[in-house]
C-alpha cells in the first residue's frame, strides 16, 4: 500500500497535521496504552479523557490479542496503533519473533498505524507486509546514546520507511534533556519523543511544545516507567498549548 509522506506545518505554539493516505492526525496528539484486562473498556474511557489515538499493547494483553483489537476497534472511533513489544525494549511477548510479527501484522489489519521497533529482527518483513503507517521505535529503560548516535538513528529510521519516529529514552540530567530538545527542533521528520524515569517524565508534557508529534500516557496503570496519566496529559496540554482542539 503506498502511503502519502506525513507534511507538518511551521512548528509553533499551533497545532499541526499529520495527514497519510487515509488517516489524518492532529498534533501533538495524547495516544492511551491500553493493556491488560480492562483494555477494551479503557478504549472508550480514552476518548472521553481526551486521548487522540489509542494504543493497543497486544504483548500485554491476557489472551487473543486479534479478538481484543477487534472489540477495541468496535469500542472506540479513535485511530488505533497496533504495537507488540519485543522484550529487549520492555515487552512481554515470549514467543518467537516470527510469531511476534505474524500476530503485528495480523493485528495491523485492524488499525491504523503499526509500531515495530528500530533493532527487530523482523522489522523488515512487518513493513513488507503491514498495509498500514509504520512508526518504527527504540527504547532505552537504562540511559540514552549520545546525541551524534541519536542523528544516526533517526537517518536510519527514516530510510528504512518509517512514517513516524518513537524515541523513549532515560535522560540522567536536565542537560540530557536539553539536548534531546535540541534533537527534536532540527529533526524534519515527524517524530515522538519521550523521555522515561523520574527525570525525563516532563518531557511527555514538554516536548510536544517543540515539536513532537505524539505522547503516550495510561488510563488504568503505567506502561512505562515515568509515563502520565492521559487525563494530566491532556490538561497540561491544553493549558500549555491552548484549548482549540
Amino acid at each position: 500500500m503506498e502511503m502519502v509522506t506525513p507534511k507538518m506545518d511551521n512548528r509553533n505554539l499551533d497545532r499541526r497535521k499529520l495527514v497519510f493516505e487515509t488517516l489524518e492526525i492532529e498534533a501533538p496528539a495524547v495516544v492511551a496504552a491500553l493493556s491488560g484486562e480492562e483494555a477494551v473498556r479503557n478504549a472508550g474511557v480514552a476518548e472521553r479523557l481526551g486521548a487522540d489515538l489509542v494504543e493497543v499493547r497486544l504483548d500485554l494483553l491476557p489472551k487473543d490479542p486479534i479478538r481484543i483489537i477487534r472489540e477495541v476497534r468496535e469500542a472506540t472511533s479513535l485511530p488505533i496503533i497496533a504495537t507488540n513489544r519485543m522484550t529487549q525494549e520492555g515487552g512481554q511477548f515470549h514467543g518467537s519473533e516470527s510469531e511476534r510479527i505474524e500476530i503485528l501484522a495480523e493485528a495491523s489489519t485492524l488499525a491504523d498505524l503499526v509500531d515495530v521497533e528500530l533493532r527487530a529482527e523482523g522489522r523488515d518483513r512487518l513493513m513488507e507486509i503491514a498495509e498500514r503507517p509504520v512508526i518504527i521505535s527504540y527504547h532505552d529503560f537504562e540511559g540514552m546514546p549520545p546525541l551524534e548516535e541519536l542523528r544516526s538513528m533517526l537517518e536510519e529510521i527514516f530510510e528504512a520507511g518509517a512514517e513516524i519516529a518513537k524515541l523513549a529514552l532515560t535522560p540522567a540530567s536536565l542537560e540530557d534533556c536539553l539536548d534531546l530538545l535540541k534533537l527534536l527542533s532540527e529533526t524534519e521528520g515527524p517524530l515522538s519523543l519521550m523521555g522515561m524515569g523520574n527525570v525525563g517524565k516532563h518531557l511527555r508534557a514538554v516536548a510536544p511544545i517543540y515539536g513532537s508529534v505524539l505522547t503516550y500516557g495510561y488510563i488504568g496503570s503505567a506502561t512505562a516507567p515515568g509515563q502520565i496519566s492521559v487525563k494530566a496529559l491532556r490538561e497540561v496540554l491544553d493549558v500549555l498549548m491552548g484549548e482549540n482542539r
